[in-house]
């Protein structure tokens, strides 16, 4: 009898488990939103009244959430906010559950920060953020991160903004659809237009224009407008920041154009604000408090204040240049009322608290998972818990034996950190110098460098990582310090190229010495012309690339001695690769061979690409 009343109550559960999600499920919405998503002129009344005419209740929350979000687009803030607490009623009473709550949070998210309320908006995003990664949406996801991005930028915390907008990256890559992958390389790459802009670091500024070109390319082939003009408006901002304000002026007059055929009223006030920024380099006073006035009327009518304030604060400066100094002093005075409600430090420590709260709220959603998975397979792992003791043991038996691994790994390591004979040598070499040139000043420069060379090389033993600006540095100098031992017997170079953050991307320590030693004491030994060895970085926005090569006698012609130095400087990367991949799961690698040219030797290094912010976590 209790049998027959159990399987009589779970019939009953999954009957209204079945009901409930056949509630809050409309297959016209999810078709909707993938059309809407890649095209730029989508027809918002047909779509809400393919809604409306649904016989599925699922759908009369979509069509609220449809309503919201053209609400948003005219401005209507307060009621956006009424059609989403009537979507939010909805999946209560039905008994939804989270997944269906993606398009709620993120409508909602983006009117709190229209609304300069940065706070709420990042609190939202991290609600969001656990949807998107179980249901697999990129879009919603990399859409949330750059959403963060910008909050934290606007809360002048540029530092997590950027490592946010980093994280977008990868998932945007996947993306298909042209239109959404287009729009969010527009979104990427104005994050690291603005970090350019706080730190004047090069790559930053590099890396936003080879978004841009991306968008700019996909825009092209399918006819996009909108996205072309956000295009233009990029390369203005890149040729602005570089002082070619003729091109600058160029792209944006493109942007302003097309903004004005499409009728996009946001982006077209951004380019009469670039423009009269423009006009005010160029000393055009008049003409740029024109388009400033033009800007400032068309965010009035948007209400954002964070744009508003932006445009009182360049009618400031324009005003200022032209010695206007009545208008100056109005407009500084409503850019500080705005401003002063936007940055309080309470807000800041608000958002710094939700961002602990996200990640605490991820750990505890984790155990709750894990705790209903053991009530699920409670009596299963009573019956095999033998064997689950017998794969313990033998875990744990392959553990230690990991880790010993490791261990030997690392002993070595540090007992091959550098030839100790390039110490002697060069003592005996910095000697030799000292008496022959008798130049107190070379002779101090010359030991700092091979100081700098023994401190490197004993720090590298509890130093795992480096940044390859300073793997750069003492390349150089052990190089320098080469030379003083073998004088005029070869030439070097040691480069990276623009779009590395060579301040902010790390290497292991110690990875390349091995490979620039087996050059000029064996590559080099015997030859009759000079010597040349090339150190490049480069990277493909996935991994850090490098390569050493040499023009010496190459592999083929290598005395034992030779052999058995590749040997240990293959040995080398290979355990430090070892460690690596344990560590981060990647697929580091490198390759040794003989130069196509029939002289020397290249090596060729691939690392993944890790910054400070990820060695720390």
């Amino acid at each position: 009898m209790k049998k027959i009343l159990l399987l009589l109550a779970t019939s009953i559960i999954f009957s209204q488990q079945i009901k409930a999600q056949a509630d809050c499920n409309c297959p016209e919405f999810v078709e909707l939103k993938g059309k809407k998503r890649n095209t730029e002129i989508f027809n918002t009344e047909e779509a809400l009244a393919k809604l409306q005419g649904s016989k599925l209740k699922g759908c009369i929350p979509r069509y609220n959430e449809w309503l919201a979000e053209n609400m948003i687009s005219k401005k209507d803030f307060d009621s956006a906010k009424y059609y989403l607490q009537k979507t939010s009623d909805y999946y209560k009473n039905a008994g939804c559950d989270d997944q269906v709550y993606s398009n709620y949070y993120k409508l909602l998210a983006a009117i709190h920060h229209h609304l300069g309320d940065y706070a709420t908006s990042v609190e939202l995003c991290y609600k969001l953020l656990p949807i998107t990664e179980k249901s697999g949406d990129n879009y919603d996801k990399a859409s949330c991160l750059l959403l963060l991005s910008v909050s934290f930028n606007r809360m002048k915390q540029s530092v997590k903004g950027i490592e946010y907008a980093r994280q977008s990256a990868p998932i945007i890559e996947r993306l298909t659809l042209p239109y959404e992958k287009a729009s969010l390389l527009s979104e990427l790459a104005s994050r690291y237009l603005w970090r350019y802009q706080d730190t004047q670091n090069e790559p930053f500024i590099d890396t936003a224009e080879f978004y841009t070109r991306a968008q700019l390319e996909i825009g092209r082939k399918e006819g996009f407008i909108t996205i072309i003009g956000k295009g233009y408006n990029k390369m203005n901002g890149y040729a602005h920041e570089r002082n070619d304000f003729s091109s600058a002026l160029k792209y944006v007059d493109s942007s302003i154009y097309l903004f004005e055929k499409a009728g996009n009223r946001t982006h077209l006030a951004t380019s009469y604000g670039d423009k009269a920024d423009i006009l005010m380099e160029m000393k055009n006073y008049k003409e740029a408090r024109r388009y400033a006035d033009s800007c400032l009327s068309l965010h009035l009518q948007n209400k954002n204040p964070e744009l508003i304030a932006n445009s009182y604060a360049l009618i400031y400066q324009i005003s200022n240049n032209a010695e206007n100094y009545k208008d100056a002093v109005w407009a500084m005075n409503e850019y500080l009322t705005i401003n002063d409600s936007l940055t309080a430090i309470e807000k800041s420590n608000k958002i710094n608290e939700l961002e602990k709260k996200y990640n605490q709220a991820k750990n505890e959603t984790t155990i709750k998972e894990l705790d209903r998975k053991k009530q699920f397979y409670f009596f299963l792992a009573i019956a095999g818990l033998l064997t689950a003791i017998a794969i313990a043991f033998f875990l744990r038996q392959q553990s230690l034996k990991h880790k010993k691994n490791i261990l030997e790994t690392e002993q070595r390591l540090n007992r091959a950190r550098m030839n100790p004979h390039f110490f002697f040598n060069t003592l005996t070499a910095l000697q030799k110098f000292a008496l022959k040139e008798n130049d107190g000043q070379a002779m101090a420069s010359n030991l700092s460098k091979f100081s700098n060379i023994m401190r490197e090389t004993l720090e590298s033993t509890y130093k795992e990582y480096v940044t390859i600006e300073q793997e750069i540095e003492f390349l150089n100098e052990y190089l320098e310090v080469q030379k003083i031992r073998f004088p005029q017997s070869f030439t070097y170079s040691v480069t990276a190229d623009k779009q590395v953050e060579v301040d902010d991307t790390l290497i292991p320590a110690m990875i390349i010495q091995p490979f620039v030693e087996n050059s000029i004491e064996h590559g080099f030994a015997g030859i009759d012309y000079p010597g040349n060895i090339s150190i490049t970085f480069s990277n493909d926005k996935k991994e850090i690339r490098i390569e050493i090569k040499d023009n010496g006698k190459g592999l083929s012609t290598i005395t034992k001695e030779n052999t058995e130095h590749i040997s240990r400087a293959s040995q080398i990367i290979k355990d430090r690769i070892y460690l690596l991949n344990i560590k981060l799961k990647t697929k580091a690698g490198f390759s040794i061979d003989n130069d196509e040219t029939g002289k020397g030797v290249i090596v060729k290094i691939n690392l993944p690409l890790l910054h400070k912010n990820q060695s720390e976590g």
